[in-house]
This record gives C-alpha cells, sequence and structure tokens, in this order.
C-alpha cells in the first residue's frame, strides 16, 4: 500500500483561498500560490517569527535565525514589546542577564550585537571556546542560555523592525537593492532598503536576508514573492519605490522584470555587472582569448616562490614586482594581470630566455609573439579608464546614481577610435563601445529625462549637464521643474491643513460683483516663479569640486534653495523617477 504524499505544516498556518491565492490564518495578508510552500514559509519566517519559533525545526527554525538577525542601525532592544496583529504571544521582555549586575547587562548587550552585526549562529553562546574567552575577559560573567539569546534576539528584532517601518513611513519614495549571496551550503536573498534622511544622508537598512537554496531549486516567482512579502510588510506601495538594482542572475532579472509590472517601478542591473558583460563580449575574438590564455601561462609560470620569480627579480631589480594571475576570469582580474606584464615586458623576456636554457623548460611554450605583447598593451590602455571608473563607483564615497552619465560619457570618449590605433585595440574599441550603447542604451540617456538623467541635474557636481547640447539641456532643465513643481502640488495640500487662512485683501464694487481673473493665480503664479528663479540661480552657480559630497552640499544650501533641496532629499512623486541622487 502506498504511503500518503506528505504535506507540509505550512499549511497549518494558510488556507487556500482558490488554486491561485493563498491567505494567512495569523494575520489574514493573502498571497499568490506558484504551487511551492517556498514563498508562504518564507511570510512565517519574516512576518509571524514566533510561529517559527513554536513549530521548531519541522519549519527550518534555523533559517529564521539568519532572517532575524539583520542588523538594524543604531536599533536598541526595548522594554516594551511592540504591538502586532499577529494570534501568536509575543515572548515576555527580557532583562539583560548576566549576575544582577549593569556591567554583566552589557556584555550581554555586546554579544547580543556581536552576533546580529557579524551575523554569527547563536549557537556560539554555547561553544566551549567562546565561554573560555569570555571566562578570561569577564570570569564573574555567567552567560545565559542560547534560549535565553534567541528570546532576546527575537524581542530586538520587533523592535528594530517597528523603527524601520516607521522610517519608510516618513518616506514618499525609497530605493531598494536585490542580490543573491553564496554560503557555504546554498544562496541567500538580500534585500536592502536605501532612504535620504532629513539632514540630506543616505541611510541603508537590510530589510532581510532569506534563505533561497541553489537555482535549481528556486524560480523567478518564487524570488518575486519574497520581495512583494518584504515591502508589503514595510507598507512600501506602488509608486514609493524609485529604483531597485539588482544582481545579473537569470531568476533575478526575470523576478524584477515581473516586479516592474507589479509595482510600477524602474529596475537597473547593477552598472559593474553590466560593464562585465560589455567587456567580456570584447574577449570571445579568437586572437584576443588566445592572448589572454597565453597571458596566463606565463602569470602562473613567474608565481611567487618559483625559480622563475627568483630569474625575473634578478632582471628587474628594484622595478620588480609581482605578476598578477587571473584567477576569477573576471575582466578586472585579466585587466591585473595585462597590467603586471605589460610593465615589465623587457624583464620577463629576458628572464624567458635564460630559463628555456635550461633542459627541464625547453620544451614549456612561454613564447609570447610580438603580436600578443601588443594585444596585451592594447587592453591596458583601453580598460585603463574603464577600471578607474569602478573603483570610484567601488568606494561608494557618495551616491552614484547622478554621475552615471558623467562617467558613461567619460567611458565613451576614451573608447572613440584613433587613427594610429592598431587592429587589436580598434577591435576592443569598436566591441566594447557597442556593447555598452546597446546595455545602458546612451542613446534614451540623452533623449529623456530618465532616474540618472534627472539625478544628475540635482547633482551640484553635474548640474550643468555639460554632457548634453544645449537644446537637451533646456529640455532636462524644463523636466525638472515641471517635477519638482508636481511635487510641491502635491505637499501643498498637506501643508495648507495646518496653515493659517491668508488675509483678504478689500476688493472694489466691480471685483467682488465679476471676481479676478488674476486673483485665482497669482499664488500658482508665484510659486512657479520660486521654482524657476530657484534652478535658474542654481544652475549658475560656481564650479564645483567633484569630491564635493552633494547631500551635504544640500544640506548646507538647503535655505537658498528650499524647494529644489526638498526634491533632491525626498524624490520625485506620481511618476516613479528618483530626484534625490541615491
Amino acid at each position: 500500500m502506498a504511503s500518503s504524499p506528505k504535506v507540509s505544516i505550512v499549511w497549518k498556518y494558510f488556507a487556500k483561498v482558490n488554486p491561485k491565492i493563498t491567505k494567512c490564518k495569523v494575520c489574514q495578508q493573502e498571497m499568490r500560490f506558484y504551487g511551492s510552500t517556498t514563498g508562504m514559509r518564507h511570510h512565517l519566517e519574516r512576518k509571524h517569527p514566533y510561529v517559527v519559533a513554536m513549530a521548531g525545526d519541522t519549519l527550518s527554525a534555523s533559517h529564521a535565525d539568519v532572517v532575524l538577525a539583520y542588523p538594524v542601525a543604531d536599533s536598541e532592544s526595548s522594554n516594551t514589546a511592540p504591538s502586532t496583529s499577529s494570534a501568536v504571544p509575543l515572548p515576555r521582555v527580557l532583562p539583560l542577564v548576566g549576575g544582577g549586575d549593569q556591567n554583566m547587562g552589557a556584555v550581554t548587550e555586546a554579544i547580543l550585537s556581536c552576533i546580529t552585526r557579524d551575523m554569527l549562529s547563536l549557537s556560539i553562546v554555547d561553544g566551549v571556546g567562546f565561554k573560555e574567552l569570555l571566562h578570561v575577559l569577564k570570569p564573574t560573567y555567567q552567560i545565559p542560555s542560547m534560549k535565553y539569546f534567541e528570546d532576546l534576539l527575537r524581542t530586538k528584532y520587533m523592535s528594530g523592525r517597528t523603527k524601520l517601518k516607521t522610517l519608510i513611513q516618513d518616506k514618499e519614495t525609497v530605493a531598494l537593492s536585490c542580490y543573491t549571496v553564496v554560503g557555504a551550503t546554498s544562496e541567500a536573498l538580500v534585500i536592502m532598503v536605501h532612504l535620504v534622511s532629513s539632514e540630506h544622508s543616505v541611510q541603508s537598512y537590510i530589510l532581510s536576508v532569506s534563505e533561497i537554496g541553489e537555482p535549481d531549486d528556486r524560480s523567478a516567482e518564487d524570488i518575486l514573492q519574497l520581495v512583494l512579502d518584504n515591502l508589503s510588510e514595510y507598507d512600501i506601495d506602488e509608486g514609493m519605490i524609485s529604483a531597485v538594482v539588482h544582481d545579473d542572475s537569470k531568476e533575478m532579472a526575470e523576478a524584477m522584470d515581473l516586479l516592474k509590472q507589479a509595482m510600477n517601478c524602474d529596475p537597473m542591473k547593477c552598472m559593474g555587472v553590466l560593464l562585465n558583460e560589455c567587456i567580456s563580449s570584447a574577449f570571445v575574438f579568437p586572437d584576443i582569448d588566445g592572448t589572454i590564455i597565453a597571458a596566463r601561462s606565463i602569470a602562473s609560470y613567474f608565481k611567487p616562490g618559483t625559480p622563475a620569480a627568483a630569474e625575473l627579480e634578478k632582471h628587474a631589480g628594484q622595478q620588480y614586482s609581482i605578476v598578477q594571475e587571473d584567477l576569477t576570469h573576471h575582466w578586472t582580474s585579466i585587466f591585473e594581470m595585462c597590467v603586471s606584464l605589460a610593465k615589465q615586458q623587457q624583464f620577463i623576456s629576458a628572464a624567458i630566455e635564460v630559463l628555456k636554457k635550461d633542459d627541464e623548460v625547453k620544451d614549456v611554450c612561454l613564447n609570447l609573439t610580438d603580436q600578443q605583447w601588443e594585444t596585451i598593451h592594447a587592453i591596458v590602455k583601453v580598460l585603463m579608464p574603464l577600471a578607474r571608473a569602478v573603483n570610484v563607483l567601488a568606494q561608494e564615497k557618495f551616491v552614484s546614481v547622478s554621475s552615471l552619465r558623467a562617467i558613461l560619457r567619460s567611458m565613451e570618449k576614451k573608447l572613440e577610435v584613433e587613427d594610429d590605433d592598431p587592429a587589436s585595440m580598434r577591435k576592443l574599441k569598436e566591441t566594447i563601445h557597442a556593447s555598452m550603447k546597446e546595455s545602458f542604451q546612451l542613446e534614451a540617456l540623452l533623449e529623456k529625462p530618465t532616474t540618472s538623467t534627472i539625478a544628475a541635474a540635482l547633482d551640484p557636481r553635474h548640474r550643468t549637464l555639460k554632457y548634453h547640447t544645449p537644446e537637451q539641456q533646456r529640455q532636462m532643465r524644463n523636466s525638472l521643474g515641471h517635477i519638482v513643481e508636481s511635487q510641491r502640488q502635491q505637499t501643498e495640500p498637506e501643508e495648507m491643513e495646518d496653515a493659517a487662512p491668508p488675509t483678504k485683501r478689500r476688493k472694489s464694487g466691480m471685483t467682488d460683483l465679476l471676481g479676478s481673473d488674476s486673483e485665482d493665480s497669482d499664488d500658482e503664479s508665484k510659486q512657479h516663479n520660486r521654482v524657476e528663479t530657484e534652478i535658474q540661480a542654481y544652475t549658475h552657480e560656481k564650479v564645483m569640486s567633484k569630491e564635493i559630497d552633494p547631500l551635504e552640499w544640500w544640506h548646507q544650501n538647503e535655505s537658498r534653495y528650499p524647494i529644489l533641496a526638498s526634491a533632491a532629499r525626498d524624490g520625485t512623486r506620481g511618476n516613479g523617477r528618483c530626484g534625490s541622487t541615491y
């Protein structure tokens, strides 16, 4: 007799509304059903963690520990458990125990902070080595049990989630990042939210870290459901999302396409991901690919600690540097390898001639042809400005979306073919440039306002829009004026509710009888003129250093440009575009 199919315990907390919709019995939220319980399990782990704790191992409690441990900046455990619509009881409010001493409570809090910030397993508190370390540092400290830390962590999570939800609800627009990270046994989906504070500083928070298994075990619909659940949990509605940056996995790209339809937002691949695709497209040509393969052989032969490296150091003397190997096959790794080879070409060639006299290496293919050396130098020259651009973006010193057009235009200029370019360099430039035009939609960046161009107009470093024609600059500034005006009109009703009624002027008999044509439009006209005045003055600001922090600049100049500063901080409403430069 065949055994009956195993039913997931998740169905204890969910009911089917119809074949495509399920409803959570705890909070009554309806969810789309794609034939898998993964989305429902993730919903319980994020929104009802105490259900997970009560269900135990049958609902993958270890997974919940990952989600619950997300760091919320400057969050502190609350003395009062936040209210919740969940029918599942909250754990009791826990004191910071440790022997009855306030200092001991501080140690307990420090341990909890260490676990959450470094995303460590809770089981570390039961480790023998960890206990010995604490005994050395604080002999009188009595470490609580792992169960105590688990309850304390859940209380801290609820407090932090409530604070973050309040922060998000105070914003008109937010930006998101969605990417996968590879763990020891599986992959996880990280969802981050980015806000601009009233002081014009960027604040980033992790909404969730959810285990999603291997690529074969998940679908785009699973990822979409995870994202939608998080947006629903934090009341992030359609129209609030100014931009979503994501990585290049197939399932992620498909999920973001679905998110675009569901939330009317503007997903975009990470610039580094797109650039990698563009540059890699030039490495497929047989002569370039053959050169890279030969270069890898040379770099491997001269790795540090080998007789070959010692021979190279003899010839190079003080100019010697380690020959970088291409270990990842990423374009940046290939570039660094070519740079190290090109810098020491004459010394490498001289060392090879000496080494080839040894019978043991006579038959080793160590030769690079003149054409291959030329290709290596071409790779270095073409990729050098692109590598510098990536380094600038990777520093994350300032906001970067507003710099996108300026950086791309700088790359375009470096990729222009010159008459004396050798064939290999010409091929590299033309291929990468053509791929960039398609991937980054460079023509569209010039023809119409986009997230990056509006952001550039609100970035004091790029406000002149010098990479656009005068007519395009005029159109961009008109679009900026319309966007700011639209934002002002939407905020005005809220601001007027508490405002004192305007003082009425005495009217003449005729005006009182017929009304004034200009009276209704006076205030609107004045506000429109204020917007235009601010844009004109802002556009003619003195030349600014590219090293300034644009959001800090707006914070310092908010009194001079109150309308534009508000747009730069809060973004735009209604059209889903990002006025802020994050």
